[in-house]
Parts: C-alpha cells; sequence; structure tokens
C-alpha cells in the first residue's frame, strides 16, 4: 500500500441524545477513475494495541458507497441514499446484522483528493440504536 495521501477520518454517532467523535489521521492510497468512482484505502492502528491493525476501503461506485473493515473488526457496510441495507458487522464477541438508513451522501472530489461525508442510522432487530455521520478528507501529500 502506498501512503501517498494524508487521510482523516471524523466520525460522530449519538445516541439517546448523547454524542461521541472519534479521529483518526493516517497515510493511504486514492484512486480516482475517469468515471468519477473512488478507492480509498487506508490502515487504522488500535489505541490499546498499536500492533493490531484493520485495513480499511472506501468506494464509491455511482451513487453507493460502500465501507469494507478487515482485521480484528471485520465489516462490509453499504450507504445508498434513502435506502435500507442490511449488512455484516464482525467483533471478537461474534457476528450480527444491523440496518443502516443512509439519509445523505455527499462527495466532492478531484485527482488530488477527495472530502466525503454521510449521515446514516444504524438499527438493530429494525430498532435505530444510533445515529451516524463521518467525514472523510483525502489530500495529496505531494
Amino acid at each position: 500500500m502506498n501512503d501517498n495521501y494524508k487521510i482523516t477520518v471524523v466520525g460522530t454517532q449519538t445516541v439517546d441524545g448523547e454524542s461521541d467523535s472519534i479521529e483518526v489521521i493516517t497515510n493511504g492510497d486514492y484512486v480516482r477513475e475517469e468515471n468519477g468512482d473512488i478507492t480509498v484505502t487506508y490502515p487504522e492502528f488500535s489505541e490499546e494495541n498499536p500492533t493490531t491493525r484493520t485495513d480499511t476501503t472506501v468506494a464509491l461506485r455511482g451513487k453507493t458507497l460502500t465501507i469494507e473493515r478487515s482485521g480484528t473488526m471485520s465489516s462490509r457496510l453499504i450507504l445508498e441514499k434513502g435506502k435500507r441495507h442490511q449488512c455484516l458487522y464482525e467483533t471478537p464477541m461474534g457476528q450480527m446484522f444491523i440496518g443502516i438508513f443512509t439519509d445523505s451522501i455527499k462527495v466532492i472530489a478531484s485527482d488530488s483528493g477527495a472530502d466525503i461525508r454521510a449521515s446514516y442510522q444504524l438499527d438493530f432487530n429494525q430498532h435505530v440504536v444510533s445515529n451516524n455521520e463521518f467525514h472523510i478528507t483525502i489530500k495529496s501529500k505531494g
């Protein structure tokens, strides 16, 4: 994996009116295709155990945004505005299916970087458990 891009990810989760945010700053890859599709790949490391690595791929294909994580915690989230997708979420405690209803996706992309924003609801057994937002900024280091 090349690391020619600085990638900043800010995620906010709101449960019962209380919000919590996390920020990850790392280096990774970014590819923008002629048709406008984009792919971002980057590693994340656990604060508790810095040798624990999770690889994340964010891919925009048309109007569908997919976020795949592999490593200690694996998941594949599919975000498509106005639609609900059921996705597998794997944790050290086991697997579970969660529903994701996407409220909005906004992408501004060029050859030198991108700005990706999305908001969505997570549900478990068809009951909303959290409202979520993320903002990914990709900037060329060169």
